[in-house]
């Protein structure tokens, strides 16, 4: 499960911040939300299933989660792609002093009842520091290896997997590179430590960009594949009450295509495979009203909010099954609040998430400002300050916010803040502002 996780020096994040999922010592007005959005991993400490983060735009949640998105990237890719760091950092650029720094990744995470706390510093040519530590539940932790520039310090006791790695054989450099990380080449050595992990990381956290990208549609065309899960998938849509009865795939005729498109699809045909696309089946009434034969309509002529939930389906599938941490950010955008509501209702509800995963998003939704669904240590906000710098805060940080307050009304009012400055936008639009401005100029 994953603890916490924190970010500086990236994007319009100067500062370091930290989104924490440990539970606070807090308790709501209805005991259940106690009860089903916590996940107890300790007699005293908890960790909560679901966080929504809240912001106007350009606050800088989506840079937050393009900050997970980094981190794992580059854990997953660095000794493959040695451009990985050029292409996935970018430090704050708001201020002279930020730009030539480092950016800083750590996430705090528990895996077979131990506390992980593994991160590094990188500038876009090179680690410059990289760590791992491990300790019990709430107990002191003990460091696996410390990474400071192009020196590691292994600690013999319990990370013994690691030590052949930085001592060079026949004046032999040391196995690591200066731009790609070390945990992961332990892991790639067969380190029983480092490879655990790998595979933690590799299988149990799944990004959602919220926009329409490529690699979103790939993911879900590829989950669509596999015949369990185009079941799951189906079911899904069916049970969100879109009309729609089933899923499948067709093969595309030649005929249909454009010009542009029919090289490619020749060259899938001589390479054996078929070209398809997603279909949706419907039922159709005859002149009675009476339903007849599933009606087949391409995936593509659905509503946008359709095909939305289509591609985040197998994540939520993925999610729930494995016990994973899924981030999505836009949670919401061309979905309905009721089918927003349900989603989260699905990491809530023990017999639907038996495996406690864990469910973070970034939305504009304020029907989801609801204390009847989350505690306030669940709820958090993004602001840009003067300064250009995004500055992350937890609702339960608000003094005086009571349990049973309008937290919707109280957000939209701008009491805590992370809401964008409307008072003058009509000016925009005040057509004849742009006279007056027109006048001004030309006069100097």
């Amino acid at each position: 499960m994953l603890i916490e996780f924190s970010v500086e020096n990236f994007k319009s994040i100067k500062n370091l911040q930290t989104l924490r999922l440990q539970a606070a010592p807090i308790k709501s007005k209805d005991p259940q939300l106690d009860e089903y959005n916590i996940c107890m991993i300790s007699e005293k400490m908890g960790v909560v299933k679901s966080k929504v983060i809240y912001g106007a735009n350009a606050s800088g949640k989506s840079n937050l989660v393009r900050a997970i998105a980094a981190f794992f990237r580059i854990f997953n890719h660095s000794l493959q792609d040695e451009n990985i760091l050029k292409n996935w950092l970018s430090p704050f650029r708001m201020d002279t002093t930020s730009y030539g720094k480092p950016s800083f990744f750590q996430i705090q995470f528990l895996l077979e009842n131990r506390v992980y706390r593994y991160g590094f510093e990188a500038t876009d040519q090179a680690i410059v520091s990289e760590w791992l530590y491990s300790g019990d539940i709430q107990g002191p932790e003990s460091y696996h290896f410390k990474r400071d520039n192009g020196s590691i310090q292994v600690n013999p006791r319990i990370f013994k997997e690691a030590s052949r790695l930085i001592i060079g054989k026949d004046e032999m450099p040391p196995l690591y590179r200066s731009n790609a990380l070390f945990l992961p080449l332990v892991a790639a050595f067969n380190g029983p430590t480092a490879q655990k992990i790998h595979q933690y990381f590799s299988e149990n956290y799944g990004i959602h960009s919220g926009m329409d990208d490529a690699l979103t549609k790939s993911i879900a065309m590829e989950a669509f594949g596999d015949e369990s899960m185009r079941k799951k998938m189906a079911e899904v849509l069916k049970q969100a009450d879109l009309g729609i009865e089933d899923l499948d795939f067709m093969d595309i005729p030649e005929e249909i295509l454009m010009d542009s498109a029919k090289e490619q699809y020749q060259k899938l045909v001589a390479e054996g495979k078929k070209p398809t696309t997603v279909i949706t089946k419907r039922r159709q009434l005859d002149e009675t009203g009476k339903p007849t034969i599933a009606t087949p309509f391409l995936l593509s002529e659905e509503s946008y909010g359709t095909q939305k939930l289509f591609q985040l389906s197998p994540f939520l599938i993925n999610a729930l099954e494995k016990g994973s941490v899924l981030v999505i950010d836009e949670f919401g955008s061309s979905l309905h609040v009721r089918i927003i509501r349900a989603i989260v209702g699905l990491f809530h509800n023990p017999q639907t998430n038996p495996y406690n995963a864990q469910l973070i998003v970034a939305t504009h939704d304020t029907h989801l400002l609801d204390q009847k669904m989350f505690r306030r240590d669940q709820i958090a906000f993004v602001e840009k300050n003067k300064r250009g710098e995004s500055v992350l805060l937890d609702l339960v940080e608000f003094k005086g916010v009571r349990n049973d307050a309008s937290l919707e009304s109280d957000y939209l009012q701008g009491k805590f803040g992370a809401v964008p400055f409307t008072n003058q936008f009509e000016w925009a639009f005040t057509f004849e502002n742009y006279g007056e401005k027109n006048q001004k100029n030309g006069s100097n």
